[in-house]
Order: structure tokens, then C-alpha cells, then sequence
């Protein structure tokens, strides 16, 4: 069996916010929770020390509009600083984020429709959907939901890929590969097989920014992170073109594994009012130290020599941070043609999870590069796990 990935559908969420005005939010957002939180504290300062404070906070930490032009996100509170009229973010009145309960009532009414717009044109449902996500949870979720409202449910068998963080969508290509090997096989008499896997991505980074969280780790986070979906299928090759595609990505090899004594370099947790980002300092090092071994071990599942593919090939590099990507850049000795779609998604939406590195493939298959060339996918998450993958263009 070969796997091919395509037909990618992006939905952008409903508001766009400048890079620029985001910083000048994030800012005055942490300005007046730290005000309210000192009101009554003998050494409170006035807001405008405080703005003065966490705008240097901000310009020092954050990842600046040369990095990141563009972020989008579901929550109308990014796009005014009227604290009076916010949905969510109602720090003149609170001295606390939103509730998590709060917060998944609004992921889930926004995530289906997400779903019900994705599908709304689907004449043919898939035997498979998988729904990944690690920013908010339900049961049904949005997925089981779709399949319910559609009749499909005799049919259509979902799977939740859940709180991965941004390395999710490779290990979700490994599930897929085992539905379409067994759908293939259960068909192994069937002539005209159109069997694929749907995956869809569906990410609210932004739901759980805390203003009430002013370390730097929080300033880089809240800079960085963006909300993001999008849709894609797996096939086998030949069903890749018995759906009328011409543009993919043929899945050669993928490789996954948890460097050892790193658990404390990242991780993604539950807290009171959402969830929680912890950032190690610590993980450009380990990155750098294993990244080589990595890639040895990925190309040793495949018929081709890392070196002398090295130089031609593209990299899909999930942009943890534009230090992830300019890491893997020196270490690995890249160009900047070797890595300028990683650059150029991050640019303009943003870091959104487990999305991120789906929108780049996206960008790949439809910037008309020649058929057979190499794509080299990296990823990096909670473990530390260090994922990766060797595809082709077709």
C-alpha cells in the first residue's frame, strides 16, 4: 500500500489581527491584570508604570512583526482594548481568566461549525474521520456530532487524536495508515476501492492566553500561538487518483521518538482556567544534540542516503518559534530555499499547534514544484518527543 496525502482545505477563523496591534493587546492586557491584582496592595503602582512595565516586558520577550506578520484567531476581544465589552477577557470586572468550562462551551460551538462547514459539500463520506486537537475536549465531540447530524453513523468511525501539542498531525498519520491498511485488506476482492481517512485540525490557541501569567516563557507563548484549522485526506495511491487529485504527497517513511530524560523541557497541562504552556530553556540544546541521530534513523527506513538528498530537499519544520527553525536551519547547514515554506507559514498565520505543520504541506503541493521532490517534515513536542517524515510530491 501506498499512502498519499491531499485534498487540503483550509478554513481561516474569523478574525485576522496584526502582529503589531497583537503585542500592543497582549501588553495592555497584562497591564491591567497586574493593576488589579496589586489595587490593593501597599506598593501598587499606577497603570500607567504598569503599562510602561509590561511593554518592555513585551518588546524584550515577544516574537515581533519582522517574525510574524499575521496571527488569526476566533475571540472578537483580540481586536479593541474596550475592557467593558470583552467576551472573554473581562479583566476590568475579574481578577481571573475565564473559567475552563467557559472556555470549552466556546470551542465546542466554534469547532462545529467548523465541521459543519467543511462538510457541507461532502457527497461521499469517509470510512474514517480523525479529529485532532489539543487545545479544547468533548464528548460527543464535534466529529461524533457531524457524523450523527449527517446519518452517516452505520459508516463513518471517528478517532480523537488528542493532546499531542504541535507534533500531533505525523503520529495521526500513522493511525491513518493502519485504517487504510485494513480497509484494504477487508476490499482486497473490491475492483474500485475509493476508501481514504479525513483528517481534520481544529486548534484555539488563543482561548488560553492568561494575562494573569507575566513570566517571560508567557510573553513568547502569547506572541507566538494562533488559532488554525484545516482538512486533508489519506489515500491509497491508486484511490488518490480514482478521486481525480493531481497534487500530493507520497508518505516514504515516518520516525518517532522520545528523547530520554527530557521530561521537563515542555508540556502542555490542565489548569484552573484553561490549560497550561511550560517552556524549558533547555530545548534548542536538546534539539541540536539529537536532531542528526534523529534524521539518521528516519532515512535508514527509506532507499535514500540523507546526504545526498540533503541540499534539495524541502523541510516541512513545524516553527515552534522562528529560533526553532533557524536551530534546525544551522545545525543541519539548510538554505533559506530549504526551509522558506516553514518561514513563510509562520509569517503570515502564525504558530497554530498541531495545524501548523498541515498548512505547510498545503503550501508545498500547491506552489507547483516538480513531482519527486523530497519533503522532510520535523516536529517537536511534549517528552521531549522529536517526530519526522520523508515524503515525495506527485
Amino acid at each position: 500500500m501506498i499512502p498519499v496525502l491531499g485534498n487540503f482545505i483550509v478554513k481561516r477563523p474569523q478574525f485576522e489581527v496584526a502582529q503589531h496591534n497583537a503585542l500592543n493587546w497582549i501588553s495592555q492586557a497584562h497591564a491591567l491584570a497586574k493593576y488589579n491584582e496589586n489595587l490593593n496592595s501597599p506598593d501598587s503602582k499606577s497603570l500607567e508604570k504598569i503599562n510602561y512595565l509590561m511593554n518592555n516586558y513585551v518588546n524584550r520577550f515577544a516574537c515581533g512583526p519582522e517574525k510574524i506578520s499575521n496571527r488569526g484567531t476566533c475571540i472578537p476581544d483580540f481586536l479593541h482594548t474596550n475592557w467593558d465589552e470583552m467576551q472573554l477577557f473581562n479583566l476590568k470586572n475579574n481578577n481571573c481568566s475565564p473559567t475552563i468550562k467557559e472556555k470549552m462551551l466556546f470551542f465546542n460551538e466554534i469547532v462545529g461549525k467548523v465541521f459543519e462547514d467543511l462538510y457541507s459539500e461532502v457527497n461521499v463520506p469517509p470510512k474514517n474521520i480523525i479529529h485532532v486537537t489539543c487545545t479544547g475536549y468533548s464528548s460527543p465531540s464535534a466529529a461524533q456530532i457531524l457524523v450523527s447530524k449527517m446519518g452517516w453513523g452505520d459508516f463513518t468511525k471517528i478517532y480523537h487524536a488528542y493532546h499531542m501539542g504541535c507534533y500531533a498531525a505525523l503520529p495521526t498519520l500513522r493511525v491513518a495508515q493502519g485504517y487504510l491498511l485494513q480497509d484494504n485488506l477487508e476490499n482486497a476482492l473490491t475492483s474500485n476501492i475509493k476508501g481514504r481517512v479525513d483528517i481534520v485540525h481544529t486548534e484555539l490557541c488563543t482561548l488560553h492566553f492568561n494575562p494573569y501569567l507575566h513570566d517571560p516563557g508567557q510573553f513568547v507563548v502569547q506572541s507566538l500561538f494562533a488559532d488554525g484549522f484545516i482538512y486533508y485526506s489519506l489515500f491509497e495511491k491508486n484511490a488518490f487518483y480514482r478521486y481525480g487529485l493531481n497534487k500530493g504527497l507520497e508518505i516514504l517513511a515516518t520516525y518517532e521518538m522520545i528523547i530520554s530524560h527530557t521530561l521537563d523541557a515542555m508540556s502542555w497541562d490542565l489548569s484552573e482556567s484553561g490549560f497550561y504552556m511550560s517552556l524549558s530553556g533547555k530545548v534548542p540544546a536538546v534539539i541540536a544534540e539529537n536532531i542528526f541521530n534523529f534524521i539518521e534513523k528516519l532515512f535508514s527506513k527509506t532507499e535514500y542516503s540523507y546526504a545526498e538528498i540533503k541540499d534539495n530537499a524541502l523541510y516541512a519544520v513545524h516553527p515552534g518559534g522562528p529560533k526553532i527553525i533557524k536551530l534546525i536551519k544551522d545545525v543541519l547547514d539548510l538554505s533559506d530555499k530549504n526551509i522558506e515554506f516553514s518561514e513563510l507559514i509562520l509569517k503570515n498565520y502564525g504558530n497554530m499547534s498541531s495545524a501548523t505543520l498541515p498548512h505547510i504541506w498545503n503550501e508545498i503541493i500547491n506552489s507547483n514544484l516538480q513531482a519527486g521532490t523530497l519533503v522532510v517534515s520535523l516536529a517537536f513536542g511534549p517528552g521531549l518527543t522529536v517526530v519526522g517524515s520523508l515524503m515525495r510530491i506527485v
